[in-house]
């Protein structure tokens, strides 16, 4: 396993190795593949509270936020709802990986939650897929990395 850390706005360094650095991804998949499935309200219900940190305003922003997102999954075509899932998705996972890398224990119990929600939806779960994307550079290389579609437009070409 290797070492991720994250440093704070205090300059703290965090260890969010293995798993930890990835959680908002495990999470957001986790999120996106049950919004269109049963049980959606346990979750739903679950991940506000986990949001909202005991902050009632906070978990009725969040489940706003929930409900909006899944009613754009549900409205979708056939066409277009694995780009929305995927938009939906990726957006999750900075929310939820923030909050993650920001408390060690908040990362700790939406993994055990994700865990545990795999095995009691297994259907889910397998629609719940994550993608890792590794690179390395040296020297003057630079990467970039996307997820989804993307366009590359080159400024000297018209």
């Amino acid at each position: 396993m290797s070492l991720v850390t994250v440093a704070d706005w205090e300059g703290t360094t965090l260890d969010v190795s293995g798993e930890l650095a990835t959680v908002g991804m495990a999470g957001a998949s986790a999120l996106v593949a049950s919004m269109t499935a049963d049980g959606w309200r346990g979750f739903r219900d679950w991940i506000a509270r986990w949001l909202g940190r005991g902050q009632p305003q906070n978990e009725a922003r969040q489940l706003a936020r929930l409900d909006a997102d899944r009613g754009l999954l549900l409205a979708a075509t056939a066409g277009e709802a694995a780009d929305q899932a995927g938009v939906v998705s990726a957006s999750w996972a900075v929310r939820l990986q923030d909050l993650a890398d920001e408390d060690p224990e908040a990362a700790r119990e939406l993994l055990e939650f994700v865990t545990r929600w795999r095995v009691e939806n297994p259907e889910s779960a397998q629609r719940a897929t994550a993608i890792r994307q590794n690179a390395k550079a040296s020297g003057k290389a630079r990467i970039t990395q996307v997820g989804g579609n993307q366009t590359i437009i080159n400024p000297g070409q018209s």
